[in-house]
């Protein structure tokens, strides 16, 4: 008899989980589970499928190891995604690993040997060794969760013993730390760039975007997804919604500290007359009211035109938390504005470097004037 279990998730939904076992001399021998949005759903899986298992017994009596790691990379997906969106870089990966010829491999018949060659041939093909190491982190989460969720009796001997050799190789290896600071000239090329056209109202305003990403030190997909409503211009402070974290984001809501920096570069921003038609015609309550990944295609096929070379949307938020550093604030107060939860996160995006205080403040200035003159 499968037993359904219902549980409230952080926004008030619930998801209810069929769990069948059964057993053979008081031992279980078969177990599995999938999670549904509605109860009735659950019901008639859990229905349908032990009626198959009566009828095809064999199916029950074969090891449950005896399942493809694609099809168990399907089943994560699936049952992780029904109670909390993945991220954009985790779920990414997980598909690139479904595409790979291991997602053909028995999940009870990798070894280390097998698992070594993949990684050789991954490196051969041009991968760097730090993505590469994401494949080994995601198949031991992947393994991981099917011992504990789906009963399923996998060693993780093989995933431990390739990265063992993998990391002695130098087959794969930590990603480093970015230390890429923006430069006095591609400052110059950038704002003359997107502020030729600023006057297209097909374009998103990169000009705002641009200041905005390195006085807030907020990631993309963050900025694209702050609210006006969540704005307190009174006390000086802007709540931002489901924070990277790895505990996981969803309902990671923090409120972030405006500098005297930032705020008139979010004053332009809220003016901004094409920006409020936008938001009007599209009932949005966004400041940038535009897709992250629009805003990411954007960023990196002007950089080409540009040729500013290895350059990431991601390297603003590096080049504002070494500002803050360099203005002398202290580690609580950078925090306050990157929101990182501590100062070993922080560390890797403080590069402090010698520059002009008095022409970084007027930056964004100059360039909202010669904004305006070109309107």
């Amino acid at each position: 008899m499968a037993t359904i279990v219902s549980r409230k998730q952080k926004d008030g939904t619930l998801r209810h989980t069929a769990t069948i076992r059964l057993k053979r001399n008081g031992e279980v021998f078969h177990c599995e589970s999938r999670t549904f949005h509605k109860r009735a759903a659950a019901k008639a899986w859990a229905l349908e499928r032990e009626q198959a298992l009566r009828e095809k017994p064999e199916e029950a009596m074969r090891p449950s190891s005896a399942l493809p790691i694609g099809k168990m990379i399907d089943r994560y997906i699936e049952e992780k995604q029904t109670v909390e969106p993945l991220g954009r870089s985790k779920l990414q990966h997980l598909l690139l690993l479904r595409r790979l010829p291991i997602a053909e491999c028995m999940a009870s018949e990798l070894d280390a040997p097998r698992l070594i060659s993949h990684i050789r041939s991954r490196r051969v093909s041009g991968t760097g060794p730090s993505t590469v190491l994401n494949d080994l982190i995601w198949l031991r989460v992947i393994y991981r969760y099917a011992r504990a969720a789906w009963g399923i009796p996998l060693s993780m001997e093989a995933i431990g013993d390739a990265t063992e050799l993998c990391r002695a190789e130098r087959l794969v290896a930590r990603s480093r730390k970015r230390k890429r600071r923006l430069k006095r000239e591609e400052i110059e090329k950038i704002c003359e760039r997107f502020l030729s056209l600023g006057h297209r109202k097909s374009s998103p305003p990169m000009y705002l975007i641009f200041w905005f990403a390195i006085y807030s030190c907020r990631r993309q997909s963050e900025i694209m997804s702050m609210r006006l409503s969540d704005y307190d211009q009174d006390r000086g402070i802007w709540l931002v919604r489901n924070i990277k974290n790895p505990g996981g984001s969803q309902g990671n809501h923090q409120w972030m500290h405006i500098t005297d920096a930032l705020l008139p570069v979010i004053n332009a921003t809220i003016e901004d007359a094409d920006l409020v038609a936008r938001r009007k015609t599209m009932q949005d309550d966004r400041l940038f009211p535009f897709d992250p990944k629009t805003i990411g295609s954007y960023w990196t096929r002007h950089m080409q035109i540009l040729g500013i070379e290895d350059l990431h949307f991601h390297d603003l938020r590096h080049e504002g938390c070494s500002r803050l550093a360099e203005d002398g604030l202290s580690i609580p107060d950078i925090q306050r504005v990157s929101l990182h939860e501590s100062w070993s996160s922080l560390q890797i995006y403080v590069n402090r470097d010698a520059r002009s205080q008095s022409l970084t403040r007027a930056e964004f200035a100059l360039a909202d004037a010669r904004r305006h003159e070109s309107v």
